[in-house]
């Protein structure tokens, strides 16, 4: 089952929203605890200066180093404001090593416990031990001074709430941070598709009763307006299909009604009352005229619909145009040879292209037979020639010409410039637009110029590939 694209929309920038978040969160949290362990060694390091300092500054009057003991700094060392003590390595009557917690909250006092031998590490950890049985955490900084060792507390607490605070506030507010982010993107979706959903629904309210509507454009969006504008141009093209087949299948319909109903009434007719030999033949061969006429029409047809559906042979083989186009003279020849119409060709030889012959031998047929259909007397010239980009026929006469308003509509199914003259001689009006056809197959264009009394000229070009 396909997801709609909001919920997935939705669904993916809840991802990236976490993952983000998260990745923020987790920086943001080794950035504070790496700031406070730099402000909580900063700290004690510039405690551990100030007590160096007065250790340093103290001397009995001699001018020689204090020889006394490290309680009677607790005066000079208690405005320091700090957590410390200070162990002094001497030698008294049992050559102990007397180690000494010094703090502004309390006497200086000998630590009791301590071993003789105790090293920095024992001490540090004695002191670590006292500090954390009045509940509370401290880092702990050691330095040498001389026989000194000073080993400076700090309280950590603060620094500890303040992380525990971060943390807590990044468990609570990451989700809900998350989860407004996600509503408001579910909302920003649903707004921006919006125009997408109106422009849906009004697609689907074109039916085929009502191809007169289009898409309203602007949408408000550009990517959906250019949407809506290529959809108007496909109900454009589907409009002018539907109308033309409306028109095509109206036309064809009376083509074959008249020749049907023709057919139709000579049957009768013969069947009527018995009629005489005489009689019979002619009847019989005004029906094979309409029949024959009928299956011009049917193949016109069935071609034009090849045509549709791309089911045309591709031009794939050289083809020999001047051999056609003689051909088509002679047969032309043919047909205008009860009229003074003279058929000249003018070909300049060779005349070559890649095409299809049958397709091309149609083309010429069909415009050589439209010249001889509206000539009475004159010229008809079948013309050819290469030319750089392939190869050029025109072919030309000095009939009545066409009228320019109907010069556009030359090459739509079914129309004729002359109806009467047309139908007379057997034109269903697809010669034209079967010629547009082939040649348009061939990568070619066709163009015609014309003048009422002074005949016309269609010219075919080819192009080399």
């Amino acid at each position: 089952m396909e997801r709609s694209l909001p919920h997935v929309l939705t669904r993916h920038t809840s991802g990236v929203l976490w993952r983000s978040l998260g990745g923020f969160a987790v920086i943001m949290m080794a950035a504070v605890v790496a700031v406070s362990w730099w402000s909580v060694r900063q700290t004690l390091e510039r405690t551990a200066d100030v007590v160096e300092s007065l250790l340093g500054l103290y001397a009995d009057p001699t001018g020689e180093p204090t020889t006394v003991a490290p309680a009677m700094l607790v005066d000079q060392l208690a405005g320091v404001g700090a957590r410390f003590f200070i162990t002094r390595r001497m030698t008294d009557g049992n050559a102990q090593r007397r180690a000494y917690f010094l703090t502004p909250q309390m006497p200086a006092r000998e630590i009791a416990g301590i071993s003789p031998n105790a090293d920095n590490e024992e001490i540090a950890g004695a002191l670590r031990a006292g500090l954390a049985g009045r509940q509370l955490n401290f880092a702990i900084l050691h330095r040498a001074r001389g026989s000194f060792d000073i080993f400076v507390a700090l309280d950590r607490t603060p620094y500890l709430f303040a992380v525990g605070g971060l943390l807590v506030a990044t468990v609570v507010l990451l989700p809900i941070s998350v989860l407004v982010a996600r509503r408001a993107t579910r909302q920003l979706v649903q707004d921006s598709l919006a125009p997408v959903e109106q422009l849906r629904a009004e697609i689907a309210a074109i039916t085929p009763a009502a191809l007169q509507e289009r898409v309203t454009t602007p949408t408000g969006w550009r990517e959906t307006t250019e949407i809506a504008d290529t959809v108007n141009g496909l109900i454009d093209q589907v409009d002018q299909a539907h109308r033309a087949l409306a028109a095509f299948t109206a036309d064809a319909s009376h083509e074959l009604r008249t020749p049907l109903t023709f057919v139709r009434a000579q049957a009768q007719w013969l069947l009527d009352r018995p009629r005489s030999a005489q009689d019979m033949r002619e009847a019989v061969a005004l029906m094979s005229d309409e029949a024959e006429r009928m299956h011009r029409l049917v193949e016109q047809l069935l071609l034009l619909a090849r045509g549709d559906n791309n089911d045309l042979e591709t031009p794939e083989s050289h083809v020999d145009v001047a051999a056609i186009v003689h051909e088509v003279a002679e047969v032309t020849t043919g047909l205008v040879a009860q009229r003074p119409i003279a058929v000249v060709t003018d070909i300049k030889e060779p005349l070559q292209v890649r095409g299809d012959a049958g397709q091309l031998r149609q083309i010429l047929l069909n415009l050589a037979s439209n010249a001889a259909r509206y000539t009475d007397a004159g010229t008809i010239a079948l013309r050819g020639r290469q030319v750089s980009t392939g190869i050029e026929l025109d072919v030309a006469d000095t009939g009545i010409g066409i009228a320019p308003a109907h010069v556009p509509r030359l090459f739509e199914r079914f129309f004729r410039a002359e109806s009467s003259r047309s139908r007379a001689s057997g034109g269903a009006g697809l010669g034209l637009a079967i010629v547009r056809m082939l040649v348009d197959h061939h990568g070619g264009e066709i163009t015609v110029s014309s003048e009422a009394g002074q005949g016309s000229c269609f010219t075919v070009r080819i192009p080399t590939a």
